[in-house]
């Protein structure tokens, strides 16, 4: 790049803080902001404090201080950007609910745990972030964070307080609940969206859907092939015993996702090969049908809500399984594309990571 390009480079980045530099207070805060920001989209290896003050310049102390001491509040930034983000986010897309894991290898940052590490694919030492994220045309980005904190820490009190956790954050969530919680907050800010889009992580947990459903409107969530479901027209009666009290459950057994795939793979016709919206035109072998998703545990359950149970085979032999609240007329062509939009934001975490060094952060507070 040329000495010009840098500079026109600076003066976007400048002008973008502009518009956050409020939310940082005294002006010794906002320049130390600019030189962070500055640091972590510069080439090098490591993003950590004493790594970037050696590129950039600074006195390491006064970077650990804006860094770890200054009291600038991030939900008001995050608030800020969703609001400067709905510009270009007017097109419409899909929100997007994940998590993802960040390898330490130490115990003293906040939230570090033996649990798993996606990054790792195994149960490792990290900390795990659940995130809402925007992916539409114009691009995908984050929306809402949070950190989660394993039972190992909200079990002790004392270890939260020596981190300085706020005392409304030190109670035990589920990441699921931490999800429901981060929607409420944004709701206000969203601009129109077609949907909901989270993987088998989130949709194998049925309140999570039923929750998201009353809250934000269709969803599309892959779900594992445990799940079980029945025929949409299945009507639940209950057993009359013979002895004893009366039967509170529905005796009506219903199939597994991975078993109504094995009823449908005998019908060719029913399965649609349907082509993705990427440059390289790659497509999946897909079939919908409708279903009454389970509401209890055990193999003796409930008919639930009826929803589409979409069935994709990929290009390498594989399945994946999705229920989704949309209408009965929707199209197994929309379907399909809104649940691989999800797949913009595993390139937005690996962007993070590999550029601003998102898990390089050496958080010990």
């Amino acid at each position: 790049m040329t000495a010009r390009q840098i500079q026109r480079i600076r003066e976007q980045l400048g002008d973008y803080f502009k518009e956050f530099a409020g939310e940082f207070g005294r002006n010794e805060r906002r320049r130390w902001c600019g030189k962070y920001l500055e640091g972590l989209l510069q080439e090098g290896e490591r993003k950590s404090i004493k790594p970037l003050a050696a590129r950039v310049g600074g006195d390491d102390q006064a970077w650990q201080q804006f860094v770890n001491q200054s009291p600038w509040d991030h939900d008001a930034v995050m608030f800020r950007l969703r609001s400067l983000m709905r510009r270009p986010a007017a097109e419409g897309g899909v929100l997007v609910l994940d998590d993802t894991s960040l390898s330490k290898q130490h115990r003293h940052s906040v939230g570090v745990a033996r649990q798993h590490c996606g990054a790792l694919g195994k149960i490792a030492n990290c900390q795990s972030i659940v995130t809402w994220q925007w992916a539409g045309a114009r691009g995908h980005w984050p929306l809402a964070t949070r950190l989660y904190l394993p039972a190992e820490w909200t079990e002790d009190p004392a270890r939260m307080a020596g981190a300085g956790v706020p005392p409304d954050r030190q109670g035990c969530r589920e990441k699921w609940r931490i999800a429901l919680e981060l929607l409420d907050e944004m709701k206000p800010q969203l601009p129109a969206y077609q949907a909901l889009v989270f993987d088998a992580g989130y949709g194998g947990i049925l309140p999570l859907l039923t929750g998201l459903e009353k809250r934000a409107g269709p969803c599309v969530a892959q779900v594992p092939g445990n799940i079980a479901a029945w025929p949409i027209d299945a009507v639940a009666s209950l057993a009359q015993a013979k002895r004893g009290r009366p039967a509170k459950h529905a005796k009506v057994q219903p199939l597994t996702v991975t078993e109504w795939r094995d009823r449908s793979l005998p019908e060719p016709s029913a399965w649609r090969e349907v082509e993705l919206l990427r440059a390289d035109g790659a497509g999946v072998r897909a079939v919908a049908v409708s279903v009454q998703a389970s509401q209890r545990a055990g193999r003796w359950r409930q008919p639930g809500t009826a929803r589409w149970l979409l069935i994709e085979q990929l290009g390498d032999g594989t399945f994946k399984y999705h229920l989704s609240s949309f209408p009965a007329d929707t199209s197994l062509e929309a379907l399909v594309r809104l649940a691989h939009q999800r797949w913009a934001v595993e390139q937005n975490y690996q962007r993070l990571k590999e550029q601003p060094g998102l898990d390089h952060f050496e958080g010990r507070s």
